[in-house]
């Protein structure tokens, strides 16, 4: 099952950005043969600004990331998981490398649980 992930990098080797914070993800699409790559760099408003969630900037981030299965990050609060859930796209909190946290990612949906957490 070919799907996309959004990961939230500020220097596309770490993922190392929090979600509220995040004004630019990088979209990886994962084919069936468990190839990938990344296919574009997507600009968005970032749900958190100075502190305080913007609810509908955080709704419009979802329907952005819609067309992506799983997000990456380093953090994401509950509010903001909850919302990603219902578009229907999983968030998983992890400080590593992406192709690291990918390969990771693919093994976990294989059925194979490595330490990917949240």
């Amino acid at each position: 099952m070919e799907f996309q992930v959004a990961v939230a990098s500020l220097d596309g080797v770490l993922i190392n950005q929090h979600f509220g914070k995040n004004r630019e993800f990088l979209i990886y699409r994962i084919q069936d043969n468990g190839e990938y790559g990344m296919v574009e760099t997507r600009e968005l408003k970032a749900p958190c600004q100075a502190g305080q969630h913007d609810g509908d900037a955080l709704v419009q981030a979802a329907k952005e990331l819609q067309d992506c299965s799983f997000v990456l990050v380093a953090r994401i609060g509950p509010g903001a998981d909850k919302v990603l859930a219902a578009h229907g796209i999983k968030a998983f909190e992890t400080y590593d490398r992406i192709d690291r946290a990918i390969d990771k990612l693919i093994k976990y949906l294989n059925g194979i649980k490595p330490n990917l957490q949240k």
